[in-house]
């Protein structure tokens, strides 16, 4: 019988994988202040805590790329932050991304597993393109 993976271990790999995409896929240029930086220097910066569940933990809108300094050392410069998201997503997406943090849904350890899967092949992709 196969032993199944633990839920940390997994939630861990995913979260290496979906960081690397997301500072990929903005092509290293922090969100708050728009500055870029080498993507391994970079960080991949949560505007809802991820301390707010596992829901919004890994929505790609709620995760875009930071610079250390505004993701550390300014605690995220939500100020700024909530401003390109809003460029970027549209007037509605603090209201959206607040749903579903409310909405509370865990995601199970297969779930884990397929998004492994989705953001390998996203990585993938984004370094065909040359990104």
């Amino acid at each position: 019988m196969k032993k199944r993976p633990k839920l940390k271990t997994v939630k861990k790999k995913l979260w290496t994988i979906f960081s690397k995409y997301i500072r990929i896929r903005d092509e290293g240029v922090c969100i708050s202040c728009g500055k870029k930086g080498e993507i391994k220097e970079m960080h991949a910066g949560h505007y809802i805590p991820k301390t707010a569940g596992t829901a919004i933990y890994f929505d790609e809108r709620n995760v875009n790329c930071q610079c250390p300094g505004c993701n550390t050392f300014r605690h995220g410069n939500l100020a700024q932050y909530a401003i390109a998201l809003r460029k970027k997503y549209g007037k509605n997406i603090l209201e959206e991304l607040d749903e579903i943090r409310r909405a509370g849904r865990k995601i199970k350890v297969s779930e884990y597993l397929e998004l492994i899967e989705k953001y390998k092949a996203k990585i993938e992709e984004l370094t065909q393109q040359g990104l």
